[in-house]
């Protein structure tokens, strides 16, 4: 396992921002994760730390260790607007912008729509943003189900966040699977529909 940008040792007498201090206690959280999947046998390749994401990390510039062939989880999770609001938290590329109308129906469900921030919290203890695979763990009423994009099966690494935005970690799919038997959770894994692009016409 590589680790990079751990956090530096500061002196004594310097004094933390609100932010930075939310940082320092977040990432000791994420690399205390960590440290339970290795305890559990889970095995993942890379930790590294970065900005906090709101969007998709840029990863390039640690091409050299994590080669080419690797995929960026992107989590959305969705509900049905009406009837019993199954709940859904499905696993993309990032550069994939998902149909939910195409999803729906192959799902056999109501119109999906994404859940709230407060709910998102309630159900998982996850911000937008701040969704991973791993959120699974508090979701112990087993309100959700699992969905995986197909089209990450060939992947040699995946990323998720261990919990914080700041970090990812780089693991392969079938380690994703091994977590979950450890939680006593499955997924589905199937193709997940596209956006198709928007054709401009030019007159």
């Amino acid at each position: 396992m590589y680790e990079f940008g751990m956090i530096d040792k500061l002196p004594k007498s310097f004094t933390l921002s609100q932010e930075q201090s939310h940082r320092i206690e977040m990432t000791k959280k994420a690399f205390q994760f960590c440290d339970s999947l290795e305890r559990r046998g889970i095995q993942y390749d890379y930790c590294i730390r970065h900005q906090e994401a709101t969007g998709c990390v840029d990863y390039s510039r640690w091409n050299d260790y994590l080669g080419e062939n690797y995929a960026v989880g992107k989590h959305l999770l969705v509900q049905e607007r009406k009837g019993e609001k199954k709940k859904y938290l499905v696993i993309t590329d990032s550069s994939k912008q998902v149909d939910l109308k195409s999803l729906k129906e192959k799902l056999d469900c109501r119109k999906l729509e994404f859940v709230s921030p407060s709910d998102m919290e309630s159900l998982i203890n996850a911000t937008p943003g701040n969704v991973s695979i791993f959120h699974m763990i508090y979701d112990e009423n087993r309100e959700i189900q699992l969905i995986i994009d197909e089209d990450l099966v060939n992947a040699d690494e995946i990323a998720f966040h261990p919990l914080y935005n700041g970090m990812s970690i780089f693991m392969p799919l079938r380690e994703c699977f091994y977590f979950l038997a450890t939680i006593g959770r499955s997924a589905e894994v199937m193709p997940i529909p596209a956006k198709e692009e928007e054709k401009v016409l030019i007159r």
